[in-house]
């Protein structure tokens, strides 16, 4: 990557990437390190409660840069070429990580198992995702063009919230023991069907191309307000909820883990409005950021490599959640540093690779 392709980068949506992928391994840290099977009823929970729904923005931004930079995308050759790529690091990562659980759990037990993991993408569900999104990109971008105002952009957008994210905050009533919440909770679920909630998607999207479209600038104080009201908001459900008990992956997350809940789509959203268009002009720090968000997809693959081998040795210590409380700012770091340098090490014997298979062709 020269000077030149550097200096031709926007930074801002590189930090968005930087960012996506170091709360991707954050995120996956938690289902490490016994969160899950721990009663919610310290404060340290409910800061690591608050710290895992922040970290949970990762997929929404991801899914928001796939719109951004993928909204004037056409089916042809050059678009459907670009899986490729994509698909040989699913492999190679994947089959390295099946490498890996084996030697350390022993599992999958057989060939048979490994290859059905490797199928059914259940060793990295979001490459299985993205792969399907943009099969249908360029059929969603014409859909998105053909609006014909900032008007009909902004009923798309809510029409989708409404249908595919406003549900899970409907059943909070609906699940509460006192009569007249239920009963008003029930009449709004009749008026907010369940049908598409896994319609989300779409809206990340649409709301990744609606960005780039029309580049909006939202004061960076009230930005920044509105991510820790959400991130606090969905904190406080979540341990109201539980009532002292293990986290209910239900509260907020019926589909997808909570991706479809309209308080952590507000979150992600004001996260990217707050950071997409940040620039940086010293040279070093924009080659740094543009090589990192260049193997984020291998970052997220790798990470999960690393997390069997970092915690296979750090849960032989018999840490308790609150040395996990701190720990975090040590191993989440250490397996964002460790799979980084994989994933450049990898993209460098790739390209080298690529580049001989391309001589050898002409």
């Amino acid at each position: 990557m020269n000077k030149t392709a550097i200096e031709a980068r926007l930074t801002g949506p590189d930090i968005v990437r930087v960012v996506a992928a170091f709360f991707m391994v954050a995120v996956h840290f938690f289902m490490e390190c016994g969160y899950y099977a721990t009663l919610m009823n310290t404060p340290v929970m409910f800061i690591l409660t608050a710290e895992r729904w922040l970290f949970m923005c990762c997929v929404p931004l991801y899914m928001m840069l796939t719109g951004f930079f993928k909204c004037n995308k056409e089916p042809d050759k050059a678009h459907y070429a670009s899986l490729i790529p994509i698909f040989i690091s699913y492999l190679f990562f994947s089959v390295l990580r099946l490498l890996v659980n084996n030697y350390y759990y022993g599992e999958p037990g057989t060939v048979k198992d490994g290859l059905k993991m490797l199928g059914d993408y259940s060793l990295a569900w979001y490459v299985g995702f993205y792969i399907s999104l943009m099969a249908i990109a360029p059929f969603l971008n014409r859909l998105w063009h053909a609006l014909k105002s900032k008007k009909e952009q902004h009923i798309l957008l809510i029409s989708l919230a409404a249908i595919s994210m406003v549900y899970p905050l409907v059943l909070l009533p609906v699940s509460s023991e006192t009569a007249p919440v239920t009963i008003i909770g029930s009449i709004l679920e009749l008026a907010v069907p369940n049908y598409w909630q896994m319609l989300y998607p779409l809206f990340y999207y649409f709301m990744g191309c609606y960005i780039r479209e029309n580049r909006p600038r939202l004061n960076k104080v009230l930005l920044s307000f509105v991510v820790l009201a959400m991130v606090l908001v969905n904190a406080t459900i979540s341990f109201v909820y539980a009532a002292g008990d293990n986290f209910d992956w239900f509260t907020l997350g019926r589909v997808d883990s909570g991706y479809n809940c309209l308080t952590l789509a507000i979150c992600a959203t004001a996260l990217f409005l707050l950071l997409y268009d940040i620039e940086v002009k010293n040279t070093a720090v924009r080659y740094v950021l543009a090589k990192i968000s260049s193997v984020s997809l291998e970052i997220y693959l790798a990470s999960a490599v690393m997390e069997t081998i970092i915690f296979d040795r750090v849960n032989r210590m018999f840490f308790t959640i609150d040395d996990y409380a701190w720990l975090i700012f040590l191993l989440v770091p250490l397996n964002f540093i460790c799979s980084l340098l994989i994933s450049l090490i990898y993209k460098k014997i790739y390209n080298f690779v690529r580049s001989v298979v391309l001589r050898a062709r002409k």
